[in-house]
């Protein structure tokens, strides 16, 4: 009976055993339409697949849906993961469990890796917790959307244990991976440089590790200036060139402006949104409170200079940061290794400190559980495909009312062109748009039941379709 007994224990006790069963939870309607929470920023993200599929497949051209009369390159972050989702659909068709799965599989991989690196810096029940903490997280539904942000955060830490790796042993093979995973990671994502911090004990100014450790610096400053020469060159270079923005940053006074007449919100990023579960929160301020009382250097080290990241970062995007609740994503690594630091010093009895990381997974996933279906009330946009397939050509520029910025319709139209408000009321504005390409319009009835001064071709309870140009 104890051998049995022991094996049950040490499942519980393998961070293999966690990452497996949450793994195939959220397998879940894994073929889910890009209709659950954000489907703004995933139909920005698919589009640009997409539009790499069906119209242009140049890796430095990434070109939006919503791009009205123009090609629509879009001043993006560096669109490796569109481009990895175009591959996919290049080889088994446009469908949604690829990208899914996809983000899923990197999401797990950089779990492991952070208790990888969790362990060698802590202890094993501290990399434990705080590796599933981080999975039940906010991340946890994140990881399996057509977002890049888990996916660039993962990859950094996958780079970041290769670092530790190559440090031991010195292999060229470990050098390449973290200068590679590290890169990706940055480039897919600015903000994923808020876990860095895991990286500061690569350089323990040894005289026996001085070389290996010179290398790894100079790779890791390759890896930041990768990104920099992404967002800080070639971004604002595209936004000129081309005139289609997705970032739009602020000063360090506005930003603090912003989040200030946000503030509430901007809290809630914190609680209860960026663990999900409030007894892990719990224990994120208790594994603080004793940082700060066992004067825990290494802790202390890597909480203040990921909040430095992080305040550079609210600063910078201010309403932004406040109102989007994957912009947490990045710091929810630390905040999860306070936690995991937390339970491992209350619970030192495994009984009770599994029982406590059974609770809080089983809150998490009940409070991320709506997140697997679509609500009724936007189930009609998946008529959308039959519909444009059915009257309106492939190449043809279409207008949705989805509203301004707003790419959900378009998307599911498969087609390009403009997104507006009401401003297809405006019989003058559309005529003009038709000598530079418009031809159709595709009207959410919900949002706009006047009729327009253009030929009707199809119309139901949800929709109508008026044909502006032969």
């Amino acid at each position: 009976m104890d051998k049995y007994i022991n094996i049950i224990k040490s499942s519980f006790l393998d961070i293999r055993f966690w990452l497996f069963i949450f793994f195939l939870i959220r397998l879940e309607t894994i073929n889910l339409p890009p209709l659950d929470e954000h489907s703004w920023r995933q139909c920005i993200t698919l589009g640009v697949a997409k539009s790499y599929l069906e119209v242009d497949p140049c890796f430095f051209e990434p070109k939006t849906v919503i791009c009205d009369s123009r090609d629509g390159i879009l001043a993006q972050e560096f669109p490796i993961l569109n481009y990895i989702i175009f591959l996919l659909w290049k080889v088994f068709g446009i469908n949604n469990w690829s990208y899914r799965i996809l983000n899923l599989v990197v999401a797990t991989l950089g779990v492991y890796y952070f208790y990888n690196i969790v362990k060698r810096l802590f202890d094993v029940k501290t990399a434990l917790a705080s590796a599933i903490v981080f999975t039940v997280s906010v991340a946890f539904m994140y990881a399996r959307k057509a977002m890049p942000d888990v996916f660039a955060v993962s990859l950094c830490l996958i780079g970041i244990e290769y670092g530790y790796r190559y440090i031991e042993k010195g292999k060229a093979k470990d050098f390449i991976f973290f200068v590679g995973m590290l890169s990706i990671g940055l480039l897919a994502k600015m903000p994923a440089a808020m876990v860095l911090p895991f990286g500061l004990f690569l350089i323990t100014f040894k005289k026996e590790k001085r070389n290996r450790e010179l290398v790894i610096l100079g790779g890791g400053i390759v890896s930041v200036l990768l990104m920099a020469a992404w967002y800080f060159i070639w971004v604002p270079w595209a936004e000129m060139t081309y005139q289609f923005r997705l970032f739009f940053p602020t000063n360090f006074h506005e930003g603090f402006t912003q989040v200030y007449q946000m503030r509430s919100d901007f809290f809630q990023r914190f609680y209860p949104i960026a663990l999900t579960s409030r007894l892990a929160f719990f224990f994120c301020i208790v594994g603080l409170l004793w940082s700060l009382f066992k004067i825990n250097g290494k802790m202390l080290l890597l909480f203040f200079f990921s909040l430095v990241i992080l305040v550079f970062f609210v600063l910078k995007t201010g309403a932004v940061f406040a109102g989007h609740v994957y912009y947490i994503i990045p710091f929810v690594p630390i905040m999860s290794l306070l936690a995991g630091y937390g339970i491992s010093l209350t619970a030192k009895l495994d009984l009770i400190y599994l029982v406590l990381l059974f609770i809080i997974s089983i809150e998490a996933v009940v409070a991320h559980k709506p997140d697997f279906f679509i609500e009724s009330k936007n189930k009609k946009y998946l008529r959308l495909t039959e519909l444009a397939d059915t009257y309106i050509p492939k190449d043809k520029r279409i207008l949705v009312n989805g509203g301004n910025g707003q790419p959900w319709m378009m998307y599911f139209t498969g087609r390009r062109g403009w997104t507006v408000d009401d401003r297809m009321k405006d019989t003058s504005w559309v005529k003009g748009e038709s000598t530079v390409g418009l031809r159709y319009m595709l009207i959410d009835k919900a949002k706009w039941q006047d009729s327009i001064a253009f030929p009707v071709i199809y119309d139901d309870a949800d929709f109508r379709i008026y044909k502006v140009k032969d």
